[in-house]
């Protein structure tokens, strides 16, 4: 089982503006480094919560996999949680909050998973940070540019 956090400070980026991203799954391909395409099914909105499924295809160097997840978008609490079962995890939790502190957001991605192959659960072990912080700039870029 692999367990790993990564908290990241985001200058000029409000909570509400960096979840909103994140909270978008459907625009991932646009912009999310090895997402090629997004499904997005059985969606529920109301006006502080927003339920779906999601299927993610990813393309890395040789690599194609795809995968489905829970999503949970909390916007009073800031807070996105993700779930997930279907190849490459056995098991998937992760969850994203966003703080707004004085002059900036505290980012926060945790990630709890066990993978299908044992070869893939180590080399997310060993590449997670440079994978998060990818990821975080990409969204931090793609805030900045929507609400700035």
């Amino acid at each position: 089982m692999l367990k790993k956090k990564l908290t990241k400070k985001v200058y000029d980026c409000k909570a509400i503006d960096l979840l909103t991203v994140v909270a978008d799954v459907k625009s991932y391909a646009d912009f999310i480094p090895f997402c090629s395409d997004v499904d997005i099914y059985d969606n529920f909105v109301s006006k502080e919560l927003e339920y779906f499924s999601a299927c993610l295809f990813i393309n890395f160097k040789l690599a194609t996999e795809n995968f489905e997840t829970k999503v949970v978008v909390n916007r009073k609490l800031n807070i996105i949680s993700i779930t997930g079962n279907t190849k490459p995890f056995r098991s998937l939790i992760a969850k994203w909050s966003f703080i707004e502190k004085e002059n900036f957001c505290e980012v926060t991605f945790s990630l709890d998973a066990a993978f299908t192959s044992y070869i893939k659960e180590k080399l997310v072990a060993i590449s997670f940070e440079k994978i998060a912080v990818n990821i975080i700039d990409a969204f931090e870029s793609k805030a900045k540019g929507k609400f700035f």
